[in-house]
């Protein structure tokens, strides 16, 4: 039997720092797989194939994800939220978690009483299967398989573009590890390559500044990126930043690279997908290694790769266009187009166009209706600029200049007839907006 590359990695002698605490302490990689083969144990006791990883802390996490592929079973990654309100609709077999977790399961490890043992890891047999959820930014979160094997190529072609540049460096992350990004940039990329990784997130702009980012990696959302504008030029000296869930666009990108050191490296992809392509400097995505890319029925991007499972090609719900080198753009999402008094609306060129106005950071509109018409709202997230009109003109005044910005460049029924200005956009960890809390704005009067 071919032999994954985890379980190469699990038989390698020596030891190293494989994951460190805010607190300055450190795991041990031989500490690790001690705490990964109690986990093994422990699972070999019980039956049930599904166990769910409630786990944020990344070390504890990491141990439990190698012992639960070691003993055969198949970790379920599954979102707090869903093991909280909806876990009887994931079929679990089992959940770990801490004492003080409450996921309801047929049966429950509980973290604290898992020794570690310093008998060896079982081999990972590449075909092994993980349980991912999509986001539910548009919907209920829907569940999505992957296998080692598939997870193991994409890690490759990772270390094969940014690998070299990356040498010495320690991970950070503002992004969950349940999340497939998380799960492959912040966790499985550096265990694989011995690159110690931090075991808590990073929450606020302020965390990215002085000694933490220098000289190393950050694994993080648009979130968070788009919220540094107000700290001082070059305050943070990461050697690279990448960013997923989202496009970082624009003034963000410039406001990134300006306090932070070097500009983000965005990477596209879907959870149904994994990753697809990346760019940095320029505006066009180029292709990971073993990526093959292709212009679909209406403009649509779709994509074939081992990474993702699929045998054929995946569509990504991306209007793209090619470039002459093979680069392509973004030209939006196929669902941000809709239907409004049956007339074709694209929710993209609404956001583009009012991004161009100097007090708009972030717009998102989305399309409403009140039983008697249906018509568009928008939320914009105010720059500086933005903020001193409302307070010197007000809600009224603004909403019509950004109307005024949009008239005669849309359909009629396409300009906005409601905007909220909310202090920052809803979105969710990986930095994706939340449909419905964004529809939640206009539910309420202001």
């Amino acid at each position: 039997m071919t032999l994954s590359r985890l379980t190469g990695l699990l038989t390698q002698a020596g030891d190293w720092t494989a994951c460190f605490g805010n607190d300055g302490s450190e795991h041990r990689w031989r500490e690790l797989l001690a705490q990964a083969a109690g986990v093994q144990a422990r699972l070999c006791e019980r039956g049930g194939e599904r166990w769910a990883l409630n786990l944020n802390d990344t070390y504890c996490f990491t141990a439990a994800l190698l012992g639960c592929l070691a003993a055969g079973r198949t970790p379920v990654l599954a979102p707090a939220p869903m093991l909280g309100s909806a876990a009887e609709r994931l079929a679990l077999d089992g959940v770990i978690e801490p004492e003080a977790g409450t996921t309801q399961a047929p049966q429950r490890l509980v973290w604290e009483e898992v020794e570690p043992i310093s008998a060896p890891l079982d081999a990972i047999d590449p075909l092994a299967s993980l349980v991912l959820f999509t986001s539910g930014s548009t919907g209920v979160p829907k569940e999505v398989g992957r296998r080692v094997r598939n997870l193991e190529a994409e890690l490759t072609a990772l270390e094969t573009l940014w690998g070299e540049s990356l040498r010495g460096c320690r991970v950070f992350s503002t992004v969950s590890h349940r999340h497939v990004y998380g799960l492959l940039f912040r966790v499985l990329w550096p265990l694989l390559e011995r690159r110690p990784f931090a075991a808590f997130d990073l929450d606020y702009p302020e965390q990215l500044l002085g000694a933490a980012g220098a000289g190393n990696t950050l694994v993080s959302s648009p979130a968070l990126l788009k919220r540094v504008s107000h700290l001082p030029r070059a305050s943070g000296q990461w050697r690279a930043i990448f960013s997923s869930g989202g496009m970082l666009a624009g003034e963000a990108v410039t406001d990134a690279t300006r306090v932070l050191g070097v500009c983000p490296t965005q990477i596209l992809g879907s959870t149904e997908t994994s990753g697809v392509a990346w760019r940095s400097q320029s505006p066009g995505f180029r292709a990971l290694p073993g990526v093959e890319a292709r212009l679909a029925a209406d403009d649509l991007l779709e994509v074939r790769s081992e990474f993702s499972g699929a045998d054929g090609w995946v569509p990504l719900g991306d209007h793209v266009r090619f470039n002459a080198d093979g680069s392509f753009d973004l030209l939006g999402r196929a669902d941000q187009v809709v239907k409004i008094e049956d007339k074709r609306v694209s929710l993209t060129e609404i956001e583009r166009c009012l991004l161009e106005h100097a007090w708009v950071k972030e717009a998102a509109a989305v399309a409403l209706e009140d039983g008697a018409r249906q018509s568009i709202g928008v939320a914009v997230e105010l720059t500086d600029a933005g903020r001193a009109a409302l307070k010197e003109h007000g809600r009224a005044a603004l909403a019509a200049a950004l109307k005024t910005a949009v008239r005669g460049r849309v359909d009629p029924v396409a300009v906005p007839r409601v905007f909220r200005f909310p202090d920052a956009m809803p979105v969710d960890a990986q930095g994706k907006r939340q449909l419905a809390k964004l529809k939640e704005l206009f539910a309420r009067k202001r």
